[in-house]
Protein backbone atom coordinates (compact mmCIF):
# COMPACT_ATOMS: atom_id res chain seq x y z
CA UNK A 1 0.00 0.00 0.00
CA UNK A 2 2.80 2.40 0.95
CA UNK A 3 4.64 1.80 -2.35
CA UNK A 4 1.41 2.32 -4.28
CA UNK A 5 0.76 5.64 -2.53
CA UNK A 6 4.31 6.76 -3.29
CA UNK A 7 3.95 5.73 -6.93
CA UNK A 8 0.65 7.59 -7.24
CA UNK A 9 2.18 10.67 -5.59
CA UNK A 10 5.11 10.62 -8.01
CA UNK A 11 2.77 10.12 -10.97
CA UNK A 12 0.80 13.18 -9.87
CA UNK A 13 3.91 15.26 -9.13
CA UNK A 14 5.83 14.54 -12.35
CA UNK A 15 3.44 16.34 -14.76
CA UNK A 16 3.38 19.36 -12.43
CA UNK A 17 7.18 19.44 -12.23
CA UNK A 18 7.47 19.05 -16.00
CA UNK A 19 4.94 21.83 -16.62
CA UNK A 20 6.73 24.08 -14.14
CA UNK A 21 10.08 23.44 -15.83
CA UNK A 22 8.63 24.14 -19.27
CA UNK A 23 7.04 27.36 -18.04
CA UNK A 24 10.32 28.49 -16.46
CA UNK A 25 12.21 27.67 -19.64
CA UNK A 26 9.69 29.63 -21.71
CA UNK A 27 10.10 32.67 -19.43
CA UNK A 28 13.90 32.56 -19.73
CA UNK A 29 13.70 32.17 -23.49
CA UNK A 30 11.31 35.11 -23.84
CA UNK A 31 13.60 37.22 -21.67
CA UNK A 32 16.60 36.29 -23.82
CA UNK A 33 14.75 37.01 -27.05
CA UNK A 34 13.57 40.34 -25.66
CA UNK A 35 17.13 41.27 -24.68
CA UNK A 36 18.38 40.23 -28.10
CA UNK A 37 15.90 42.58 -29.73
CA UNK A 38 17.24 45.65 -27.90
CA UNK A 39 20.39 46.27 -29.90
CA UNK A 40 20.07 50.05 -29.88
CA UNK A 41 19.70 51.92 -26.60
CA UNK A 42 18.94 55.27 -28.20
CA UNK A 43 19.84 57.45 -31.18
CA UNK A 44 20.83 61.10 -31.13
CA UNK A 45 21.28 62.64 -34.54
CA UNK A 46 23.98 60.64 -36.31
CA UNK A 47 25.12 58.99 -33.07
CA UNK A 48 23.88 55.51 -32.23
CA UNK A 49 24.31 54.20 -28.69
CA UNK A 50 24.00 50.42 -28.38
CA UNK A 51 22.68 48.68 -25.28
CA UNK A 52 25.89 46.73 -24.88
CA UNK A 53 27.60 49.91 -23.69
CA UNK A 54 25.02 50.34 -20.94
CA UNK A 55 25.68 46.87 -19.56
CA UNK A 56 29.45 47.35 -19.90
CA UNK A 57 29.25 50.70 -18.10
CA UNK A 58 27.18 49.24 -15.27
CA UNK A 59 29.61 46.35 -15.06
CA UNK A 60 32.53 48.77 -14.81
CA UNK A 61 30.76 50.75 -12.09
CA UNK A 62 30.08 47.57 -10.11
CA UNK A 63 33.61 46.21 -10.56
CA UNK A 64 35.38 49.47 -9.78
CA UNK A 65 33.21 50.25 -6.77
CA UNK A 66 33.68 46.80 -5.24
CA UNK A 67 37.37 46.72 -6.02
CA UNK A 68 37.83 50.26 -4.76
CA UNK A 69 36.04 49.48 -1.51
CA UNK A 70 38.40 46.56 -0.86
CA UNK A 71 41.49 48.62 -1.72
CA UNK A 72 40.46 51.72 0.24
CA UNK A 73 39.84 49.48 3.25
CA UNK A 74 43.47 48.38 2.88
CA UNK A 75 44.82 51.90 2.70
CA UNK A 76 44.99 53.02 -0.92
CA UNK A 77 44.47 56.77 -1.30
CA UNK A 78 41.51 58.19 -3.21
CA UNK A 79 43.87 59.93 -5.66
CA UNK A 80 45.73 56.71 -6.42
CA UNK A 81 42.47 54.83 -6.99
CA UNK A 82 41.10 57.55 -9.29
CA UNK A 83 44.20 57.12 -11.43
CA UNK A 84 43.84 53.36 -11.38
CA UNK A 85 40.13 53.48 -12.28
CA UNK A 86 40.47 55.98 -15.13
CA UNK A 87 43.54 54.39 -16.68
CA UNK A 88 42.06 50.91 -16.28
CA UNK A 89 38.76 51.85 -17.88
CA UNK A 90 40.48 53.53 -20.80
CA UNK A 91 42.89 50.62 -21.22
CA UNK A 92 40.04 48.11 -21.35
CA UNK A 93 38.31 49.96 -24.18
CA UNK A 94 41.43 50.75 -26.20
CA UNK A 95 43.17 47.40 -25.82
CA UNK A 96 39.93 45.51 -26.61
CA UNK A 97 39.65 47.50 -29.84
CA UNK A 98 43.32 46.98 -30.73
CA UNK A 99 42.96 43.24 -30.17
CA UNK A 100 39.91 43.22 -32.43
CA UNK A 101 41.90 44.90 -35.18
CA UNK A 102 44.85 42.54 -34.81
CA UNK A 103 42.67 39.44 -34.98
CA UNK A 104 41.18 40.73 -38.23
CA UNK A 105 44.56 41.75 -39.61
CA UNK A 106 43.73 40.68 -43.18
CA UNK A 107 41.00 43.33 -43.43
CA UNK A 108 43.30 45.82 -41.70
CA UNK A 109 45.99 45.26 -44.34
CA UNK A 110 43.56 45.14 -47.25
CA UNK A 111 41.38 48.10 -46.30
CA UNK A 112 42.76 50.06 -43.33
CA UNK A 113 40.07 52.74 -43.41
CA UNK A 114 37.25 50.22 -43.38
CA UNK A 115 38.88 48.23 -40.57
CA UNK A 116 39.77 51.17 -38.34
CA UNK A 117 36.31 52.72 -38.52
CA UNK A 118 34.64 49.73 -36.92
CA UNK A 119 33.69 49.41 -33.23
CA UNK A 120 35.03 45.88 -32.92
CA UNK A 121 36.22 44.63 -29.53
CA UNK A 122 37.84 41.47 -28.13
CA UNK A 123 37.68 40.80 -24.39
CA UNK A 124 41.14 39.19 -24.27
CA UNK A 125 42.65 42.53 -25.21
CA UNK A 126 40.80 44.16 -22.34
CA UNK A 127 42.28 41.60 -19.95
CA UNK A 128 45.79 42.43 -21.14
CA UNK A 129 45.10 46.15 -20.87
CA UNK A 130 43.81 46.00 -17.31
CA UNK A 131 46.73 43.83 -16.18
CA UNK A 132 49.21 46.31 -17.65
CA UNK A 133 47.38 49.13 -15.88
CA UNK A 134 47.59 47.33 -12.54
CA UNK A 135 51.31 46.74 -13.06
CA UNK A 136 51.93 50.41 -13.88
CA UNK A 137 49.81 51.77 -11.02
CA UNK A 138 50.90 49.27 -8.34
CA UNK A 139 54.08 51.18 -7.32
CA UNK A 140 51.99 54.30 -6.66
CA UNK A 141 49.25 52.49 -4.72
CA UNK A 142 51.29 51.56 -1.68
CA UNK A 143 49.69 48.11 -1.70
CA UNK A 144 51.47 46.05 -4.33
CA UNK A 145 50.51 44.30 -7.56
CA UNK A 146 49.20 41.09 -6.00
CA UNK A 147 46.94 42.95 -3.54
CA UNK A 148 45.34 44.82 -6.45
CA UNK A 149 44.95 41.60 -8.43
CA UNK A 150 43.26 39.85 -5.52
CA UNK A 151 40.81 42.71 -5.03
CA UNK A 152 39.99 42.55 -8.74
CA UNK A 153 39.54 38.76 -8.56
CA UNK A 154 36.90 39.17 -5.83
CA UNK A 155 34.87 41.76 -7.74
CA UNK A 156 35.62 42.12 -11.47
CA UNK A 157 33.94 38.85 -12.57
CA UNK A 158 30.59 40.31 -11.44
CA UNK A 159 31.08 43.31 -13.68
CA UNK A 160 32.18 41.00 -16.48
CA UNK A 161 28.96 39.03 -16.03
CA UNK A 162 26.96 42.20 -16.65
CA UNK A 163 29.06 42.87 -19.73
CA UNK A 164 28.24 39.41 -21.04
CA UNK A 165 24.53 40.19 -20.72
CA UNK A 166 25.35 43.16 -22.92
CA UNK A 167 26.82 40.73 -25.45
CA UNK A 168 23.41 39.05 -25.62
CA UNK A 169 21.77 42.39 -26.40
CA UNK A 170 24.29 43.24 -29.14
CA UNK A 171 24.34 39.76 -30.65
CA UNK A 172 28.09 39.21 -30.41
CA UNK A 173 29.82 36.12 -29.01
CA UNK A 174 26.92 34.13 -30.40
CA UNK A 175 26.53 30.42 -29.83
CA UNK A 176 25.93 27.57 -32.20
CA UNK A 177 22.46 26.72 -33.54
CA UNK A 178 20.67 24.52 -31.03
CA UNK A 179 17.43 22.75 -30.17
CA UNK A 180 18.15 23.14 -26.49
CA UNK A 181 15.11 24.57 -24.65
CA UNK A 182 17.08 27.57 -23.38
CA UNK A 183 18.15 29.47 -26.47
CA UNK A 184 18.21 32.98 -27.90
CA UNK A 185 16.75 33.92 -31.28
CA UNK A 186 17.78 37.17 -32.96
CA UNK A 187 15.01 38.71 -35.02
CA UNK A 188 16.45 42.23 -35.09
CA UNK A 189 18.57 42.55 -38.28
CA UNK A 190 20.91 44.96 -36.45
CA UNK A 191 22.05 42.21 -34.05
CA UNK A 192 25.58 41.17 -34.94
CA UNK A 193 24.70 37.47 -35.12
CA UNK A 194 22.13 38.34 -37.79
CA UNK A 195 24.04 41.18 -39.47
CA UNK A 196 27.42 39.46 -39.74
CA UNK A 197 26.78 35.73 -39.48
CA UNK A 198 23.29 35.49 -41.00
CA UNK A 199 21.74 33.85 -37.93
CA UNK A 200 18.50 35.82 -38.00
CA UNK A 201 15.50 33.77 -36.78
CA UNK A 202 17.83 30.92 -35.74
CA UNK A 203 17.79 29.53 -32.19
CA UNK A 204 21.32 29.78 -30.78
CA UNK A 205 23.07 28.73 -27.60
CA UNK A 206 23.17 31.80 -25.28
CA UNK A 207 26.93 31.32 -24.80
CA UNK A 208 27.35 34.72 -23.17
CA UNK A 209 24.74 33.76 -20.56
CA UNK A 210 26.70 30.62 -19.72
CA UNK A 211 29.77 32.78 -19.22
CA UNK A 212 27.86 35.17 -16.97
CA UNK A 213 26.82 32.23 -14.78
CA UNK A 214 30.45 31.10 -14.72
CA UNK A 215 31.53 34.58 -13.58
CA UNK A 216 29.05 34.58 -10.69
CA UNK A 217 30.23 31.14 -9.58
CA UNK A 218 33.85 32.33 -9.67
CA UNK A 219 33.04 35.29 -7.41
CA UNK A 220 31.42 32.99 -4.85
CA UNK A 221 34.34 30.52 -4.85
CA UNK A 222 37.10 33.13 -4.81
CA UNK A 223 35.53 35.13 -1.98
CA UNK A 224 35.05 31.94 0.04
CA UNK A 225 38.68 30.95 -0.48
CA UNK A 226 39.84 34.45 0.46
CA UNK A 227 37.81 34.25 3.67
CA UNK A 228 39.51 30.95 4.58
CA UNK A 229 42.91 32.64 4.42
CA UNK A 230 45.38 32.19 1.55
CA UNK A 231 48.61 33.72 0.32
CA UNK A 232 48.77 36.94 -1.69
CA UNK A 233 47.92 36.24 -5.32
CA UNK A 234 46.07 32.96 -4.75
CA UNK A 235 42.59 34.45 -5.39
CA UNK A 236 43.84 35.93 -8.68
CA UNK A 237 45.49 32.67 -9.76
CA UNK A 238 42.37 30.69 -8.81
CA UNK A 239 40.27 33.06 -10.92
CA UNK A 240 42.53 32.37 -13.90
CA UNK A 241 42.17 28.62 -13.39
CA UNK A 242 38.38 28.65 -13.05
CA UNK A 243 37.70 31.16 -15.81
CA UNK A 244 40.17 29.57 -18.22
CA UNK A 245 38.71 26.10 -17.68
CA UNK A 246 35.09 27.28 -17.85
CA UNK A 247 35.66 29.46 -20.90
CA UNK A 248 37.45 26.58 -22.65
CA UNK A 249 34.33 24.41 -22.21
CA UNK A 250 31.92 27.18 -23.26
CA UNK A 251 33.84 27.79 -26.48
CA UNK A 252 32.63 24.43 -27.79
CA UNK A 253 29.11 25.89 -27.75
CA UNK A 254 30.09 29.06 -29.59
CA UNK A 255 29.97 29.44 -33.33
CA UNK A 256 33.36 30.23 -34.88
CA UNK A 257 33.54 31.34 -38.49
CA UNK A 258 36.89 29.63 -38.85
CA UNK A 259 38.47 27.12 -36.52
CA UNK A 260 42.01 27.96 -35.51
CA UNK A 261 43.31 24.50 -36.37
CA UNK A 262 41.98 21.28 -37.78
CA UNK A 263 41.90 18.19 -35.63
CA UNK A 264 45.50 17.06 -34.93
CA UNK A 265 44.10 13.67 -33.94
CA UNK A 266 40.85 12.31 -35.33
CA UNK A 267 39.25 11.82 -31.90
CA UNK A 268 40.04 15.40 -30.79
CA UNK A 269 37.74 18.34 -31.56
CA UNK A 270 38.86 21.29 -33.64
CA UNK A 271 40.05 24.21 -31.51
CA UNK A 272 39.62 27.94 -31.94
CA UNK A 273 41.97 30.73 -30.93
CA UNK A 274 39.70 31.33 -27.92
CA UNK A 275 40.24 27.73 -26.87
CA UNK A 276 44.00 28.21 -26.89
CA UNK A 277 43.84 31.51 -25.03
CA UNK A 278 41.51 29.99 -22.43
CA UNK A 279 43.84 27.06 -21.93
CA UNK A 280 46.84 29.39 -21.65
CA UNK A 281 45.07 31.36 -18.91
CA UNK A 282 44.15 28.14 -17.11
CA UNK A 283 47.72 26.83 -17.34
CA UNK A 284 49.22 30.11 -16.11
CA UNK A 285 46.93 30.15 -13.08
CA UNK A 286 47.56 26.48 -12.35
CA UNK A 287 51.34 26.95 -12.42
CA UNK A 288 51.12 30.06 -10.23
CA UNK A 289 48.93 28.51 -7.53
CA UNK A 290 51.54 26.32 -5.81
CA UNK A 291 54.10 29.13 -5.88
CA UNK A 292 51.73 31.71 -4.41
CA UNK A 293 50.35 29.32 -1.79
CA UNK A 294 53.61 29.55 0.13
CA UNK A 295 53.47 33.33 0.41
CA UNK A 296 52.43 35.10 3.60
CA UNK A 297 48.70 34.73 4.26
CA UNK A 298 46.90 37.86 3.11
CA UNK A 299 44.73 39.85 5.49
CA UNK A 300 41.12 39.16 4.61
CA UNK A 301 39.09 42.32 4.07
CA UNK A 302 35.42 41.63 4.85
CA UNK A 303 32.75 43.09 2.62
CA UNK A 304 31.47 45.12 5.57
CA UNK A 305 34.70 47.14 5.47
CA UNK A 306 34.44 47.53 1.71
CA UNK A 307 30.81 48.67 1.98
CA UNK A 308 31.82 51.26 4.55
CA UNK A 309 34.18 52.74 1.94
CA UNK A 310 31.54 52.86 -0.83
CA UNK A 311 30.44 56.50 -0.17
CA UNK A 312 34.03 57.54 -0.82
CA UNK A 313 34.65 55.19 -3.73
CA UNK A 314 31.43 55.42 -5.73
CA UNK A 315 31.76 59.07 -6.90
CA UNK A 316 35.32 58.54 -8.12
CA UNK A 317 34.43 55.42 -10.10
CA UNK A 318 31.72 57.15 -12.15
CA UNK A 319 34.15 58.79 -14.63
CA UNK A 320 35.71 55.42 -15.42
CA UNK A 321 32.27 53.85 -15.91
CA UNK A 322 31.33 56.70 -18.27
CA UNK A 323 34.48 56.06 -20.33
CA UNK A 324 33.49 52.40 -20.66
CA UNK A 325 29.88 53.28 -21.52
CA UNK A 326 30.83 55.69 -24.29
CA UNK A 327 33.65 53.53 -25.62
CA UNK A 328 31.52 50.42 -25.94
CA UNK A 329 28.21 52.01 -26.93
CA UNK A 330 28.93 54.76 -29.45
CA UNK A 331 28.40 53.99 -33.13
CA UNK A 332 27.95 56.48 -35.97
CA UNK A 333 25.24 56.45 -38.60
CA UNK A 334 24.37 52.80 -38.19
CA UNK A 335 25.21 49.89 -35.94
CA UNK A 336 28.62 48.44 -36.72
CA UNK A 337 30.48 51.53 -37.87
CA UNK A 338 32.00 54.77 -36.62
Amino acid sequence: MGLRVQANSFAAFYPLARASRMASTAVVRRALDSLGGRVVLFRSGNAVFVTFGLFAGMGALLSLTGMGGLLVAQGISAHAFVLLALLGSTAVVVSSWVAGQLLDYELLLRSPRQALWRPVFVSWGGLVGILLTFAVCAPFSGLGFLVILDAAARTVPLGHALGRLGCLSYGCCWGRPTRFPVAITYRNPEAKAARVAGFQHVALHPAALYEAVLDVAIVVVVNAVSWLGVGHGVPAALTCVLYGLGRFAIEFLREHHERFASRPIAILPALSLNHLLSFALFAAGLMALPLLSFREVARFVPWSAALAAFPTVLPITVPGAIVVFIGFSLHRGRVGQW
